[in-house]
Formats: C-alpha cells, sequence, structure tokens
C-alpha cells in the first residue's frame, strides 16, 4: 500500500501469498479490510490489520457483491444467497432461485428471485432470513446502486425506473425514446449520467425532479462512463480508441480528452482531483481542471491500482487510552418515588422548576450530575411554545438534575411531544 499522492512512499506491506485480484468490490474504513475478487473468480478478504489474505470460499460463485467490505454477497450454482466474512458463511436458500444480490448499508440485502415476469426483489437483513418485503421486479438491461444504498436505478426498454430502496417503493418513471446502454450515478444518487443508443448525448436525471434535466453532447461515441467518487467528474470512455472524455459534473462541460487503457481500476480520480491513467506500462496523472501532466509512474500500469481513504495507520490518540468517566449523565428510564422540586436562585439558562406539584405523564430526556449538561440539553428542546426544564431530586445523597416536559393530560399527549422533540425520550406517571 502507498501513500497518496506520495506514490513512493510505502506505508503497508506483507509476506504473506495475495490472490492476484481482479475486481475490488469495497473497503471497511473501520476495520481496514478490503473485499474483492481474484483473478479465478473467488471472494477475497484482505485485512490490512492483521496482514492476512484469505479466499473465502471455494465454491464458484456468480454476481459477488459487497456494500461495507465486511461481507461479501454471491449466487451459488443452485440460486441459493452465499454471504462470506472473516466468522464464517452463512447461506439462504429464497422461495425461488436468486440472480441478482444488491447489499445495503445500512445491513440489509436485497434479492432478485425468480426469472421473467415472476421476479420480485426480496428484503432481508441477514443473518435474519425472514422476508420483511418484497415488490415485482422488472427485466433490466442494466442496474446501478447508488453509494449511499437508498436507489436502486434500472435501465428498461421504456426508459429508467428508480426503485426507493428504504421504502420499497418505485418513483416516477423517467422514460427515454432510445434504449439506455450505459448508466453511472453521482455518489450521492442525485444525479444519474445516461448514455442511450446515440453514444454522443448524455442525458443527466435529477433524483429529486424524476426527470431528465439537463443533456450535453460527447465530440464522440462513448460506450462506457465512469464516475469520480466525489462527484467532480465524469470521465466517458471513447469507443473504439484508447482515450477518454473528461467532463465537469458541476458545470456539464467537456474539459478535454486524454489518452489511456479503460481498465477496471484505472483511469479513477483521487481525491486531490487527479486523474490517474494507464498509458503502456505507465500510470500517469493528471490535473482534473486544466488536464495538465502531474506526475508519471514508471512500470505503475503493471499494478492494480484501488484509492481508499483511512486513517487506520496514524499513531493512536493518547486520550483514547485515557479511562472514560460516566460523571455526568445517568442512564435511567426509571422514574423516581418523588421529583419533588427544590428551590434555586439560578435565573439563567433552562430554569430550574419551582412549582407547585401537578400530576400527569411527564416526558424525560435524560438525568444528569452536572446542571450545565442539563441546562444545555433543555435549551434545545421546544416543542408546541413550551421549553423544557430542569428538576432537581436526590439519590443517595446525590443532587440529580433532569430535563424533563409536561407534565400531559394523557399518555398519548405526552409521547406526541417526545416524538416532534426529536429527542430520545420515555414517558412516566407522576407528579412534578
Amino acid at each position: 500500500m502507498h501513500r497518496y499522492p506520495r506514490i513512493d512512499s510505502v506505508v503497508w506491506t506483507t509476506e504473506e501469498k495475495v490472490p492476484a485480484p481482479a475486481e475490488m468490490l469495497a473497503f471497511d474504513d473501520e476495520n481496514g479490510i478490503v473485499a474483492y475478487e481474484d483473478t479465478r473468480g473467488r471472494p477475497v478478504l484482505l485485512d490490512f490489520r492483521l496482514g492476512t489474505a484469505s479466499v473465502q470460499s471455494t465454491k464458484k460463485l456468480a454476481g459477488l457483491a459487497s456494500a461495507n467490505g465486511r461481507a461479501i454477497y454471491g449466487i451459488a450454482a443452485n440460486g441459493d444467497v452465499v454471504r462470506l466474512t472473516a466468522s464464517g458463511e452463512w447461506t439462504y436458500k429464497p422461495p425461488r432461485a436468486a440472480r441478482a444480490v444488491y447489499p445495503q448499508n445500512d445491513g440489509g440485502l436485497l434479492i432478485a428471485s425468480g426469472t421473467g415476469a415472476n421476479t420480485r426483489l426480496l428484503k432481508i437483513f441477514p443473518p435474519d432470513k425472514t422476508i420483511l418485503d418484497s415488490i415485482a421486479f422488472p427485466m433490466a438491461q442494466r442496474t446501478v446502486r447508488t453509494q449511499l444504498g437508498d436507489r436502486l436505478y434500472l435501465a428498461v426498454d421504456s426508459g429508467l425506473v428508480v426503485l426507493r430502496t428504504r421504502t420499497m417503493d418505485w418513483a416516477p418513471p423517467v422514460e427515454f425514446e432510445q434504449p439506455i446502454n450505459m448508466m453511472a450515478s453521482t455518489p450521492s444518487g442525485d444525479r444519474v449520467f445516461a448514455l442511450t443508443d446515440t453514444n454522443t448525448r448524455i442525458a443527466v436525471v435529477d433524483r429529486f425532479r424524476d426527470r431528465v434535466t439537463a443533456e450535453f453532447d460527447l465530440p464522440g461515441k462513448a460506450d462506457d462512463l465512469r464516475v469520480d467518487p466525489f462527484g467532480r467528474y465524469l470521465l466517458a470512455r471513447a469507443a473504439g480508441s484508447d482515450s477518454l472524455w473528461v467532463l465537469a459534473i458541476g458545470t456539464q462541460r467537456v474539459i478535454g480528452s486524454l489518452k489511456s487503457t479503460w481498465r477496471g481500476d484505472l483511469p479513477f480520480v483521487g481525491y486531490d482531483g487527479a486523474i490517474a491513467t494507464a498509458v503502456g506500462n505507465d500510470v500517469v496523472m493528471f490535473d482534473g481542471e486544466t488536464l495538465k501532466q502531474r506526475a508519471r509512474i514508471v512500470g505503475g500500469a503493471r499494478d492494480i491500482w484501488f484509492p481508499i481513504q483511512w486513517d487506520g495507520f496514524r499513531p493512536r490518540a493518547a486520550s483514547l487510552d485515557e479511562p472514560v468517566r460516566f460523571d455526568s449523565i445517568i442512564i435511567d428510564s426509571t422514574p423516581p418515588d418523588s421529583l419533588t422540586p427544590r428551590d434555586s436562585a439560578d435565573t439563567t439558562g433552562a430554569p430550574v422548576t419551582d412549582t407547585a406539584q401537578v400530576s400527569g405523564f411527564i416526558v424525560s430526556f435524560a438525568a444528569f450530575l452536572n446542571i450545565e449538561r442539563a441546562r444545555e440539553l433543555a435549551n434545545r428542546i421546544h416543542v408546541g411554545g413550551e421549553n423544557a426544564r430542569v428538576i432537581t431530586s436526590s439519590r443517595d445523597g446525590a443532587t440529580i438534575y433532569r430535563v424533563v416536559l409536561g407534565p400531559y393530560a394523557t399518555r398519548e399527549e405526552a409521547d406526541r411531544a417526545g416524538r416532534e422533540s426529536g429527542q430520545s425520550y420515555w414517558v412516566f406517571e407522576g407528579r412534578l
């Protein structure tokens, strides 16, 4: 592993024999694990912390996919879905043979099950095998999943259809006069770039408007698209040649062209806006805006390139090893026997109540040993013209400062106030 953009700086290496990668699937930036498919079609997990690379299965699996680098999904020859992690293998048999899997960032899994008009998209949360939702799934020539994982774009005969994966419902379809050959999405999924049969005009679909909001022409025919992970540039491969066009996404203009072989790993756009291209045996870096050459890595094209962002090799912060003190907040959902208030001369921040006792349903947000922490939270909570306040009580000789709303006449009113606050809360019946 090299430190980008200082390619001559090696920050990690292993003496272990590593299966040759063919396609990178995902990176787990929390644990430092790369999920990839090797040249023999096998799923592999490369652990930077342990310095190990392990083939997760000897089964022949199709459609390998990963959303987070911790788990790799694939489809066995009998149509079963297989999930592979460092801790073991998990198998799920859908009602009909699976033909595609779409891992989600929240840990869920979408499975296209069945064939033809009988295909349905199932939603489960492994390792639980319960089907939480399902929806009819059309035949699609191409499918694009957004990096955030909340949209699934499908190119069908009539144009573009969009599935909202969290709610499992369809957004309004976007019709195209010609079939869509290529698609690429920005990381957020706010825009999708579609290339139709003309191969020279790119349509820009806005996810919030559910329609084509712009079109721009390429200098010639293109047969593939690739989006900068940071959403700044769109790369379009020129058909029939080793060159590409660089397009600025923000201004939707063609900046110019570059020479490069089009591979699974190259070209790509680095976090600093440089475009890495494969020219012969070398990797050449160009500035994304001016297309001026920045650097040349001799022999670099013989390697597999996969840009990641990870701070796992930084020295551990000393503060992380300091003992944790729980002296400011009490996690306690049990109402006290009495919330009898005390008089307080304080006149700043959230008030400390000194009213008479009133019975009803009380919304409680937190209990602190520090009054300033309690006031800070109370000052952020406003519901229906009512401000949260701080009340005091005693426990084991210590003064407890509670942030509350109410009392309310009914539990329903108290629950509604708690939900509108946007905070974590619990409701109990008592008196203030």
